[in-house]
């Protein structure tokens, strides 16, 4: 149980920290350190790209899965000052994928996923903002590799659909009349996962700093804007939502994801200066290590992880 032992987490479960201190001049080392992503404890295909699953569903290239992948193996490079000619072979591999894969849209280039959420009222196939921004954090950095540009103008394609709704097929829904990229892009009712909309703020700030890009500057700019004014809903006093999905209920975040999301605050702070993220990354990492609240907040995902309502 993640609650109890987080040291025992499993690869999904994992808590990845924070790796900057201050504002980054250019790009470099992704924002969280990924690097027991590394460790994919599923199956290959025979190019050395990850599968997944879900239950009894055959195995599938999932985006967000193979970017994760790519994005431990980059972390992995960084330690090891980028000498290592299989771990970069093996990176590439990743983006190449990325370049071979995506589907052209009315909106963009998107990367599709394989499952239905029948809660959400989504089916397969559809698409992320969480994918999409990870994709771009692995294709910017493959640019920084190889000087390639084919990498970056799918970088630059790949956030364009978070300039359309998501009634119209995009990617942008909103609460209280404030818009959040969607990791989850409901017809039903915006969704809004935090770490998933965080997420994709990393992918936009990254095409910000490899190339000035003016989409990218405005589409951050706006995340940010809507960050401020979201984060307030997420706060219940003694942990933080997962999303906005059953609001006002109070469909509390796991361990894992309370802890992501304080340190892609931490994150935050240093990309933009807003205090506001800081002082909210830390009082949810207070949150965090007072018992009453982790066994509180156990108890109400228990009583709520299988009755959120449509």
């Amino acid at each position: 149980m993640v609650f109890i032992k987080p040291d025992k987490a499993s690869y999904w479960h994992t808590i990845t920290r924070c790796t900057i201190d201050q504002k980054p001049d250019s790009l470099g080392r992704y924002y969280l350190n990924f690097e027991s992503k590394l460790a994919y404890p599923e199956k290959f295909d025979d190019k050395d790209i990850p599968l997944w699953k879900i239950n009894d569903e055959p195995y599938f290239h999932h985006p967000i899965v193979i970017c994760q992948y790519a994005l431990g193996i980059f972390e992995h490079l960084y330690q090891k000052n980028f000498s290592d000619e299989e771990l970069k072979l093996r990176f590439l591999k990743q983006a190449d994928w990325l370049k071979n894969s995506f589907t052209e849209i009315h909106c963009g280039k998107i990367w599709y996923i394989y499952y239905d959420i029948p809660l959400y009222g989504i089916k397969k196939p559809w698409y992320s903002a969480l994918a999409q921004g990870e994709a771009v954090s692995v294709l910017t950095r493959t640019y920084l590799l190889t000087k390639d540009e084919t990498y970056l103008n799918l970088a630059e394609d790949a956030i364009k659909p978070f300039f359309t709704e998501v009634k119209n097929g995009g990617l942008i829904n909103y609460f209280n009349s404030i818009p959040i990229y969607e990791e989850y892009p409901s017809q039903i009712r915006t969704v809004g996962v935090l770490n998933g909309f965080m997420f994709s703020l990393f992918g936009l700030y990254d095409l910000i700093l490899i190339n000035n890009s003016d989409n990218a500057r405005e589409l951050f700019e706006r995340g940010i804007d809507s960050l401020k004014k979201l984060l307030p809903y997420y706060d219940t006093g003694y942990w933080a939502r997962y999303f906005l999905y059953d609001y006002p209920k109070a469909y509390v975040a796991s361990y894992t994801y309370i802890s992501i999301m304080y340190e892609q605050l931490k994150v935050l702070f240093q990309l933009t200066g807003e205090k506001l993220f800081d002082a909210y990354s830390e009082r949810w990492k207070s949150y965090t290590e007072k018992k009453w609240n982790k066994l509180r907040a156990l108890a109400k995902k228990i009583i709520y992880a299988n009755t959120v309502s449509k």
